[in-house]
């Protein structure tokens, strides 16, 4: 055979080799322990190191870096501190710590004898914890972190091997005291079943607002008053006060810093920066709803709840004092408690910096005019009277009768009539007057005096800067402004309707 052709079947049966290499790989089955590249993975077991009852628990004892951190016994059912009995514990947080022990895993052992202690972290453990269940204590000692597969080197009083144990383990039992102890309650409120708040700032403006009756509302609409900062009362506003509220209505504490804290001081509580009260009621034991026991359309939205009969209600108060603020939270306590908490800046700044001028009804008059008795109106050289009356009709209808000046204004013109109330209606506050500023009259443009069943309500707009803004001033309250402008077209709007006297 000649040297050409023995390299040509020396090829060929190569070529038929790789062939029957490629078809072995692809058909043949592969490992159930194989990764995607084909190569085999050792599988992972997990070992059961011990299996603990957790209602056999009696005692737990935590040490870290050779010193205690926690000591717990259980004592006729329930958990105490070993060193403090008097601190009373969350019985939940305490018995979810046992959760990790039934069982207690690990995912790989190594002979002890064929380790040396300190390359595991060992030698001196950096956490150590003992669990007392009936007649036993179990012992884990646990060192370093193991690299890439997760969890901690330890040991176990049960054996004579060091195990990779599962992380849960340190990461459950890497608590601090504070974490177990019970918290103060706040309580959970409604807001429709609050009737009085107060923020006392040490610096800046207070706050202060209480629901009151229909006699003392400054719109019949709203039932709070704003009675702070500002000397007059505001308004609370009719679609925004529910919102306000819900800032003290639904609070919640972060951390527990210190249980029965000595010094105040040191968080900024001796001497608080503010104090919030909050003023609510509840429904008294075995009271049941009465299917008319609904608020009236007409009351604000913060009232948009069940409102529960005063013989049926149980008042209560809710102090909360503001201390320092330490990184994005503010250190806070109930009033009269030692308790020191953290709470989140958001939530605190949220009550402690309200503005009165955001919280108020805007509006400047908002009752329509067939809700009153009747108006009158002084701009310039223009005086208006208006009365209304109503005329039965035949069934339960009425009829509103207007008279401008003591004239009965016909039915025709009722429509071009009402459009001056309308725009007036209409108007609102738009910015806070300034002291600085000066105007160069006292004497308003227009003065309206409505006649309210109970009360007459006077509105006066006012010079302010002769350009942008009128100063408002209603029953004496006068801190805010409204755009010129719009006055000056309600003003408009009532001198032409002068002929129709």
């Amino acid at each position: 055979m000649s040297k050409k052709k023995k390299n040509l079947l020396t090829l060929l049966g190569l070529t038929a080799l790789l062939i029957l290499c490629l078809v072995f790989y692809f058909v043949a089955p592969k490992s159930k322990d194989a990764g995607d590249d084909g190569t085999e993975e050792e599988a992972k077991e997990e070992i059961t190191v011990d299996q603990i009852d957790s209602g056999n628990i009696t005692g737990l004892e935590i040490q870290k870096d050779g010193k205690t951190t926690l000591s717990l016994v259980k004592k006729e059912k329930k958990w105490h501190f070993k060193e403090d009995k008097s601190i009373p514990l969350d019985e939940e947080a305490v018995t979810g710590l046992f959760d990790c022990l039934s069982p207690v895993k690990a995912t790989k052992t190594m002979e002890k004898d064929d380790a040396k202690l300190a390359d595991y972290g060992l030698d001196h453990p950096s956490m150590t914890i003992a669990v007392t269940a009936g007649n036993t204590t179990y012992q884990y000692q646990l060192g370093i972190a193991v690299p890439v597969e997760g969890g901690y080197y330890g040991t176990a009083s049960a054996g004579d091997k060091i195990y990779c144990m599962k992380e849960e383990l340190y990461t459950t039992f890497d608590i601090s005291r504070n974490v177990l102890i019970k918290r103060d309650e706040l309580p959970e409120i409604e807001s429709g079943h609050t009737t009085y708040l107060l923020v006392d700032n040490k610096k800046g403006k207070d706050f202060e607002a209480k629901a009151v009756g229909e006699e003392e509302r400054v719109d019949p609409y709203s039932n709070w008053n704003i009675t702070k900062p500002y000397d007059k009362p505001l308004a609370a506003s009719v679609k925004d006060w529910s919102t306000t509220l819900s800032n003290f209505t639904s609070l919640s504490f972060e951390e527990l810093v210190q249980y029965r804290a000595e010094d105040l001081s040191e968080y900024g509580l001796q001497d608080p920066s503010s104090v919030i009260t909050v003023t609510y009621y509840e429904a008294k034991e075995g009271y049941v709803p009465e299917a008319s026991a609904t608020p009236s359309q007409s009351d604000s939205s913060s009232e948009q709840e069940e409102t529960i009969p005063e013989k049926y209600r149980t008042y209560k108060t809710l102090q909360l004092c503001i201390g320092k603020k330490e990184g994005e939270n503010y250190y806070v306590c109930k009033k009269g408690s030692r308790n020191v908490y953290t709470m989140t800046a958001g939530t605190v700044e949220a009550m402690t910096k309200l503005d009165a001028y955001s919280s108020m009804d805007h509006s400047i008059y908002s009752v329509m005019a067939t809700d009153i008795k009747g108006y009158e109106v002084t701009c310039g050289d223009t005086t208006l009277k208006v009365m209304r009356k109503e005329k039965k009709e035949e069934g339960d209808d009425s009829k509103n009768i207007w008279t401008l000046n003591g004239k009965e204004i016909a039915s025709d013109q009722e429509e071009d009539f009402l459009k001056p109330y309308s725009a007036a209606y209409l108007l609102t506050f738009t910015a806070k007057a300034k002291p600085s500023v000066k105007p160069k009259s006292e004497k308003p443009v227009l003065t309206i005096v409505y006649h309210e069943d109970k009360r007459d309500v006077t509105v006066r707009y006012l010079p302010y800067d002769g350009t942008n803004f009128y100063r408002v001033d209603k029953n004496g309250m006068n801190y805010f402004l409204t755009d010129k402008l719009s006055v000056d077209a309600v003003i408009a709007k009532f001198k032409a309707i002068e002929k129709l006297k």
